[in-house]
């Protein structure tokens, strides 16, 4: 069976940029990328032609036609075989990447150590690219977004990414179709940390075989709110220019919140409380209490332990409760904000306190902090205290868990902080029994105070390291550590699902945004919505407590 001409071309141009990346002769590897361009135009079965026909096309040289010639046999070539034993698999991922060329992702290798796209990805979102020469802001902004669009053509999207546009579109339709009701239904309505599918109800009637004319007059009556979705005519789908796809259903208004108890909730929460469309009530409350069981939130009907752990709707966690904000890296780390910016931030969105938790001392790629700017930034939250009383600032690290489970830093150093987040970062790839061996001495260590993103995964890239979340929660009551849902919503870590067992066990949990800029501090939104889906309380939210009770919290934990 001949050898495709794509797959040709493809190993011409993946030999191109790995000689490049490599830094081999560029004269070759331009021969090589230019010999990939001309061959797309061919029609012809490249692998039936013999090498004299083959340096008779235009931009084709020996060298090019001597390798097409060995990969029409074998599928390889020598040098590319060399190169590819040399190269990291995730660099070619990489090389992959929309804004990435050879020259970029070799900087990017070199300077940060980085090889692969799920790396790259959290460089990314930690700000740490923007210290590479040729790499500014939006230059990160625009790899970021290349690279989870990749990952949305799986079908599958954050929370954080959909919700813009969501919310917008449904400001358009409520704006061009007032009189009607419209809602997304599925995992959306429950705000489920992943998005795979987007269902639309609606009951304008006007949207029932909408053609791609008419909906280009609909979008513009609806203004920016509209633009972007497109209408495919046969399938009465709507797309966005990101990739977000929308079906719609159209229902009676009769219907509509049936329908969306029905479709908001998880198959297996109805299955749980036994619901046929027969029993629906008129609304969901009533719908509940005629099925005997306590009212469940929209965003807890996942079919976990909603009903074995009722939680009443008052008690659980809203943004409004939170009142300080932790675990926040500035310019003395791999942050974008001074620390007096990040504090007057903090002020503006009305926290009345702020724990500083920049990277400790082994963090070398994210500018860890070294002894003496440990000591140094102790001098500037002083000052910046007396400036700013009543708000607070509080001095905290994010402290590697070394690989045998000790924080970093002296006892001595560790003491002086007021907060120590205890986080993994490095030496991801461990066996379960590893990871709770290193994660227990470091819950059990007398000076961490909150257990940062306990597994280290990043949703939809990387899966966390293997944890028995039991254990790690009972060890955090055992040593009063509190333990961090991460906010930022490509972490969400601690997952929303283990949180029950937390709130059980009398743990706090601590909704930190990780934020490396201020503008960070808004992805607490997103732990709040995951918190809620979880049963966290606000009794139980450690950054929940006023300054008044957070300090008290603390002293008590020094003693």
């Amino acid at each position: 069976m001949s050898v495709d001409n794509h797959e040709i071309v493809k190993a011409l141009q993946l030999y191109a940029s790995l000689a490049e990346l490599h830094e081999e002769n560029p004269f070759k590897y331009k021969a090589f990328a230019s010999g990939a361009f001309n061959l797309r135009k061919i029609k012809e079965p490249l692998s039936d032609l013999q090498e004299s026909q083959l340096i008779s096309i235009p931009g084709v040289g020996k060298s090019v036609a001597k390798a097409i010639a060995e990969y029409s046999v074998s599928r390889r070539f020598p040098a590319l075989e060399e190169l590819l034993s040399v190269t990291p698999q995730g660099l070619i991922a990489m090389l992959g990447v929309k804004g990435l060329g050879p020259k970029k992702v070799r900087l990017i290798w070199q300077e940060l150590g980085i090889d692969t796209v799920e790396d790259l990805f959290d460089a990314c979102r930690q700000n740490r690219l923007v210290e590479v020469s040729g790499f500014g802001y939006k230059t990160q902004q625009t790899i970021m977004a290349a690279i989870e669009f990749s990952f949305g053509a799986r079908g599958k999207f954050h929370l954080a990414r959909v919700m813009p546009y969501a919310e917008s579109f449904l400001a358009g339709l409520r704006s061009v179709f007032a009189d009607e009701r419209h809602e997304f239904s599925g995992d959306y309505y429950r705000k489920s940390d992943v998005i795979e599918k987007l269902v639309l109800l609606t009951t304008a009637m006007e949207m029932s075989g909408v053609s791609a004319l008419e909906w280009e007059a609909i979008a513009a009556d609806g203004g920016l709110a509209l633009q972007g979705w497109t209408m495919n005519e046969e399938t009465g789908f709507l797309t966005h220019e990101q990739g977000f796809v929308a079906e719609i259903e159209v229902v009676m208004h009769s219907d509509f919140d049936r329908m969306l108890f029905e479709g908001g909730a998880a198959a297996r929460h109805l299955e749980m409380i036994g619901y046929r469309s027969e029993d629906w009530k008129g609304n969901d409350r009533d719908t509940y209490a005629a099925k005997g069981v306590n009212f469940v939130v929209p965003s807890r009907r996942e079919g976990h332990r909603e009903l074995e752990r009722p939680i009443e709707e008052a008690s659980l966690l809203k943004y409004s409760d939170i009142k300080g904000v932790l675990h926040n890296h500035t310019t003395y780390s791999d942050g974008l904000n001074s620390l007096e910016e990040m504090a007057l931030y903090a002020m503006e969105i009305g926290m009345e306190y702020l724990g500083v938790c920049d990277h400790s001392k082994s963090a070398g790629y994210a500018r860890g902090l070294q002894v003496e700017r440990v000591l140094q930034q102790f001098e500037e939250i002083e000052i910046l205290n007396q400036q700013l009383w009543p708000f607070k600032i509080f001095k905290g690290i994010e402290s590697d868990i070394l690989g045998n489970g000790e924080l970093d830093y002296e006892p001595e150093i560790l003491k002086q902080f007021d907060i120590i987040v205890a986080s993994v970062h490095s030496n991801l790839n461990m066996s379960q029994e590893k990871a709770m061996d290193r994660l227990i001495k470091a819950i059990e260590n007398p000076y961490t105070t909150i257990l940062g993103h306990p597994t280290g995964r990043l949703l939809l890239m990387r899966e966390g390291y293997p944890l028995d979340h039991s254990k790690i929660i009972d060890a955090c009551a055992a040593n009063g550590v509190a333990i961090e849902l991460n906010a930022n919503p490509y972490r969400l870590d601690i997952d929303w699902r283990y949180i029950d067992y937390a709130m059980e066990k009398g743990v706090m949990v601590s909704v930190n945004p990780d934020a490396h800029e201020k503008m960070g501090y808004l992805d607490m939104h997103f732990g709040v919505l995951s918190g809620q889906k979880g049963g966290l309380q606000t009794s139980q939210t450690l950054n929940a407590l006023n300054l008044v009770e957070f300090e008290a919290y603390l002293a008590n934990r020094k003693k």
